[in-house]
């Protein structure tokens, strides 16, 4: 609500530096822009109505002298009411009006909508009318109150603890031990009672409907048409296992794309005149700033395929030329493995993440460009450790995978929550094993080092080319190279590389790769070669899927710590890994290409930027 504090600004009313404080309140609270200006008598409520009336042209709501229905609270119930800042104040046979702080929360619109079947129509109101309003018509309420202080489970902790018999003076240890095992069953008596008897009277009733928010992704007839297009371009892309979907303003259309298996795919094209009504949609459902399309603005989306699944939308906004960019990345898809042996690493490889994932302490670092399948990999690699014994706490931007038993953490640097911020704080919630998202800088990487060297198994990322090159990246961000040697337990390298489609796969003649920019190493190592003609079911792409391929390196032997420590090169760190037997992603993308899994041009994709 940034514009209605400037155009407040415009009008007179309220000055620059006022408006710059509400903005900072609004940041660390949260609150609606209109509701602080009013709380700090900064304007009158009647001017804050005025100017939204103006802003938004609807009607302005008189709450204090309307006579409510009371079946209006069969409609809309109280917990609604109050979390949407909103009043219904009248019915007809196909509308309902609906009095909001802040008209245009849509979510709030389309919930009530769909909860009653009815169209919204959008008034405005003050806060302090709002609540007044709440009072009249549901009676005072709030959040409930919080038990009294030294009951609930302390309290009874105190109470067990009374009724247990002092040890007697000069007992024996064993008669001390007996006693303090007596303690602990009495106190997991009263703890079992407490939930029993908190359970019996409990009131869930405000808390449930927050799971119900989440909106489900489908395409509805009785839908806006806006609504329904939108909709449909999600659904789509997750139908065609889209990673990214690109929604691009051109000179005089819309294009869609969607990102599948790596590559980008064009899918549909529309008029230009839905660019402001399709950008504003978006916006709305990503709570973002609709007036603002100078600036790149960053969101997400929420919604739910089914009872049990979940889909996460990432949203980004750049401004071009021609209007705003939009891209959303596709979360929360990805099929996680039972367990590391299951991920496609093979022979040595396999065994020496083994081992690492074994270890009590120590770093893992999994590296590779952006959709590499990097998140997949750690989070098979938490679903093994994941126990009732093992504390697992992960700070990622965003969290793509939510596991059962895990603690996880949303980064959000505008707010002051970085890497850097989030792993201090883990630190001192007793881990066993810490996922950092991704190791940005010299801070976050210094934090993590020490946790690894202190007794923590720590898991992130980074973006480098090879594995040889990520240690030699860690001492470039400023960590000591001794520090690295004795931290780091295990480099892994990987790419995601395209399958040939099975329904129309073909076996071509070696002498095709002497046609390519293979180099002659490579074209000695090629024994049989396959390409896909192209056919529906892979979309005549040829290609169907993508499997890993994986380059791992032990940093274990004393001769590659010891060229760590003399800060080595990536050439000398990648010769003793070689002498070791590390297989490189040259090695494994021809390994492909000779059973024919995928083709020569995918491998060389990989294989150049070895």
């Amino acid at each position: 609500m940034e514009k209605i504090g400037r155009l407040l600004v415009d009008d007179g009313v309220l000055s620059e530096d006022q408006l710059s404080a509400a903005l900072q309140e609004q940041a660390q609270t949260n609150d609606l822009l209109g509701a602080i200006l009013v709380r700090r008598g900064l304007v009158s409520e009647q001017q804050l109505v005025d100017a939204l009336t103006r802003q938004l042209n609807l009607q302005p709501a008189s709450l204090d002298t309307v006579e409510f229905d009371s079946s209006l609270t069969q409609l809309v119930s109280a917990g609604a009411a109050r979390r949407g800042r909103c009043v219904p104040v009248r019915k007809t046979a196909t509308t309902l009006e609906l009095a909001m702080l802040n008209p245009e929360d849509t979510r709030t619109i389309d919930r009530i909508a769909q909860q009653t079947g009815l169209q919204v129509t959008p008034l405005v109101a003050g806060p302090e009318s709002i609540e007044r309003a709440l009072t009249r018509l549901y009676g005072a309420g709030g959040p409930e109150s919080a038990p009294p202080s030294g009951q609930g489970a302390a309290g009874s902790a105190q109470q067990a603890g009374g009724r247990a018999k002092p040890a007697a003076q000069g007992g024996g240890r064993e008669k001390k031990e007996k006693e303090l095992v007596l303690d602990a069953k009495a106190l997991g008596e009263q703890i079992q009672r407490a939930i029993q008897e908190h359970g019996s009277d409990a009131k869930e009733k405000d808390e449930k409907p927050e799971e119900k928010e989440i909106p489900r992704l489908e395409v509805s007839p009785t839908e806006q048409p806006i609504v329904r297009l939108v909709n449909a371009i999600l659904l789509q892309a997750i139908a065609k296992r889209a990673s990214d979907i690109h929604i691009e303003p051109l000179e005089e259309e819309i294009r869609v794309r969607y990102r599948i298996d790596g590559s980008m795919v064009e899918t549909q094209r529309f008029p230009n005149s839905l660019r402001q009504a399709l950008t504003s949609r978006i916006k709305i459902l990503c709570s973002l700033d609709i007036a603002e399309k100078r600036k790149p603005q960053d969101g997400a989306i929420k919604y739910s395929l089914s009872d049990k699944e979940q889909v996460d939308f990432r949203v980004s906004t750049v401004p071009s030329i021609y209007g705003e960019k939009i891209v959303m990345r596709v979360l929360g898809r990805g099929q996680l493995k039972g367990s590391v042996d299951q991920l496609g690493l093979r022979g040595r490889a396999l065994e020496q993440i083994r081992d690492a994932v074994a270890n009590p302490y120590g770093m893992i670092l999994v590296t590779g460009p952006t959709g590499s399948g990097k998140t997949t990999t750690l989070y098979t690699i938490l679903q093994q450790l994941n126990e009732p014994d093992v504390n697992i706490l992960t700070a990622e931007d965003p969290v793509e995978y939510r596991l059962e038993g895990i603690t996880q953490v949303n980064v959000k640097p505008s707010v002051g929550v970085t890497f850097e911020a989030v792993l201090r704080a883990f630190l001192r919630q007793d881990p066993d094993v810490v996922l950092v998202g991704e190791m940005r800088d010299f801070e976050t990487a210094a934090i993590a080092v020490k946790a690894a060297l202190t007794g923590h198994l720590v898991l992130s990322t980074l973006h480098t080319n090879d594995t040889a090159s990520t240690v030699v990246r860690l001492v470039d961000m400023g960590i000591e190279p001794y520090l690295v040697a004795s931290a780091v337990k295990l480099v892994v390298a990987q790419r995601l590389v395209k399958k040939i489609c099975e329904n129309c796969k073909e076996e071509v003649s070696v002498t095709e790769a002497e046609k390519t920019d293979a180099d002659r190493s490579t074209l000695a190592a090629i024994e049989r070669m396959f390409r896909g003609k192209g056919c529906d079911a892979c979309n005549n792409s040829g290609y169907k899927g993508r499997m890993p391929i994986f380059e791992v390196m032990s940093i274990k032997s004393r001769d590659m710590r010891r060229a760590i420590t003399e800060g080595g090169t990536e050439v000398q760190v990648q010769q003793i890994a070689k002498r070791e037997g590390l297989r490189t992603l040259a090695d494994e993308a021809l390994d492909l290409v000779n059973q024919g899994v995928t083709s020569l041009e995918e491998a060389l994709q990989h294989i150049m930027t070895d």
